[in-house]
């Protein structure tokens, strides 16, 4: 009989399985980073399946697995709150798409880790509740993300030279700071796009591989 359980993850991203069934890539809140089936999404019926399953989406779900199986199946989800500006608010909406790859290339363990699960989920809520110009919010994600990785900016940290000395003090001044404080220091679209990329140039060195990001793009056009 197959084994059944019932966890919260975060949507990161969808792909096609069959002409009936779609993978859902997630973090799991007991497993890490898991993938599950989610059948039926071709059909009529599946019009809800693909909705509930946004990028960042929070979702309690029970799943159920084959034992000669190497992905469950997601038999019942409920989404733990609505993120509704997540999806109507094009600067969020992007955001989040860009979190949800980031997350998506570089979290490829499979192995639980409550603190990082808890303190996404409180990324995804600041986003969606967030008030005024968020231009600022996938920088201080991206260094605080680095943090929680393991690797947050010290003295000194390597590679030294991909950071520039004004870039090396704003990277400090972000992982130092809160959300209101990040959100208001004053940077043009130039600077936003430079860092960004050193940052994702910083979280590849570190993981020991190359991340590439179409969102990226979007967001300097959004917030230049």
């Amino acid at each position: 009989m197959p084994s059944a359980g019932a966890s919260r993850i975060i949507v990161l991203h969808l792909t096609k399985y069959s002409d009936r069934s779609l993978i859902v890539h997630a973090i799991d809140s007991q497993e890490g980073r898991q993938s599950f089936i989610l059948h039926g999404a071709g059909r009529k019926a599946g019009t809800r399946s693909i909705s509930d399953f946004h990028s960042l989406n929070i979702l309690d779900v029970i799943s159920s697995g084959r034992p000669s199986g190497s992905m469950r199946y997601l038999r019942e989800w409920e989404s733990v709150r609505p993120l509704n500006s997540l999806r109507s608010d094009i600067f969020k909406s992007s955001t989040a798409l860009f979190i949800s790859e980031v997350l998506y290339r570089s979290l490829t363990v499979e192995a639980a880790d409550s603190t990082l699960f808890d303190w996404l989920c409180s990324v995804i809520e600041t986003l969606d509740s967030a008030d005024g110009s968020i231009a600022n919010f996938h920088l201080w994600f991206l260094s605080a993300f680095c943090t929680r990785m393991g690797f947050g900016p010290a003295d000194n940290f390597e590679p030294r030279e991909i950071f520039s000395p004004e870039e090396n003090s704003l990277l400090k001044r972000l992982g130092s700071c809160n959300f209101a404080e990040a959100m208001s220091i004053p940077l043009n679209g130039r600077t936003r796009s430079g860092f960004s990329r050193k940052l994702i140039q910083y979280l590849s060195f570190h993981l020991g591989a190359r991340i590439e990001l179409r969102s990226l793009d979007v967001l300097h056009e959004l917030f230049e």
